[in-house]
């Protein structure tokens, strides 16, 4: 069995070195900052619509309006229909002499 020994030589970054990493680092922090904020203002952009779009919903009628509005609309005509009955029957022709 064949054993390596690795040396690692460590050096330390020179300072022109770690100010070109800081940086990349900082326009990298700036990039994402820059994300964050544009998201967040769609964010809020697609709140105030959803708000919007919630009280247009609550003004809506729903489904027992609807419906009282057709029991409505047949008792008119029915009450229509009898209207004209009444009429007819209580018509009476007038005679030219």
């Amino acid at each position: 069995m064949a054993v390596y020994i690795l040396h690692l030589q460590g050096r330390d970054p020179s300072l022109y070195e770690m100010v070109l990493k800081m940086q990349c680092v900082q326009r990298r922090l700036i990039q994402k900052t820059e994300t964050l904020i544009a998201k967040e203002v769609e964010l809020r952009e697609l709140e105030r619509v959803n708000g919007e779009l919630k009280k247009q919903l609550i003004r809506r009628p729903g489904p027992d309006v609807s419906e009282r509005l057709s029991k409505f609309r047949s008792t008119v005509k029915a009450r229509s229909k009898q209207i004209k009955a009444s009429r007819k029957s209580t018509f009476i022709p007038l005679s030219h002499s």
